[in-house]
């Protein structure tokens, strides 16, 4: 009986593919712009009191724009006034329906758990993962379905397509999967019917400049948008003393 050592395992698996080895030494590698990234940018929200414009945390994010004109944004709020903490990256196409999106969330008592959904068509599917166990789930979605977190985190994933209706209305739906701060509710997708009103252009200005924006409302929350990217310049929820705010926004220069 014949044994094969581990050596000679290793070094006939070597001999036996020689042109993966090759063909990674042939490759050329790059010194200019990476070919997937047309455009890279990145912004500060400030979020903070309306009343008195009190410090309650902060959302940093970058957003990457490609070559077939998707986007994806990386992001991380540290809600400090509720001692929450949430990571993102989110893809959506060139006319910013999602695509995917993975967020996990920590609260006052730990972490609470992660989130990963998928749009392909007209199926939604969401896994999540957190102390009480798995939970996945598919559902039907429209056309018109953004994926939200919160508003700061891109306008973006508030998205509507249709035509507005004579009164500046667009009917739209939204997938909303943030876990209440406290960790009262667990990390699993909520559908929601909602109504985007178009509200007119507005110059505003806030710590990071003036920008000629378009200004909507959801239910509650005012949203300012500015640009082709549809960065979110400011948000307020009209029935609570809270706002956000971009305080820093410029072009990525990569060496």
């Amino acid at each position: 009986m014949r044994f094969l050592t581990i050596a000679s395992l290793v070094t006939g698996l070597l001999l036996a593919t020689p042109h993966h080895a090759d063909a990674q030494e042939k490759r050329p590698e790059n010194t200019g712009p990476n070919i997937n990234v047309t455009r890279e940018i990145v912004g500060t929200l400030r979020l903070q009191t309306k009343s008195d414009k009190r410090y309650r945390g902060v959302e940093e994010w970058r957003l990457f724009v490609h070559p077939d004109g998707s986007r994806t944004m990386m992001l991380s709020k540290d809600f400090i006034a509720a001692n929450a903490l949430q990571i993102m990256t989110m893809h959506v196409d060139a006319n910013f329906r999602p695509i995917d999106v993975y967020a996990t969330y920590w609260v006052p008592d730990g972490y609470r758990g992660s989130i990963r959904v998928g749009v392909d068509g007209s199926k939604l599917r969401a896994v999540s993962e957190g102390p009480a166990g798995p939970y996945a789930e598919e559902v039907e979605v429209p056309q018109e379905i953004s994926v939200v977190t919160h508003g700061e985190a891109m306008n973006g994933w508030y998205l509507w397509q249709g035509q507005r209706d004579a009164d500046g209305n667009h009917a739209a739906t939204y997938y909303n999967f943030n876990p209440a701060a406290d960790g009262s509710e667990s990390v699993r997708g909520r559908l929601h019917p909602a109504t985007f009103q178009y509200l007119g252009t507005e110059t505003i200005t806030v710590p990071a400049g003036t920008f000629e924006t378009e200004r909507y409302l959801l239910t509650n929350i005012e949203i300012w948008i500015t640009g082709e990217h549809r960065i979110l310049v400011k948000q307020a929820i009209t029935d609570e003393d809270k706002e956000y705010v971009l305080t820093h926004l410029e072009d990525a220069v990569v060496d």
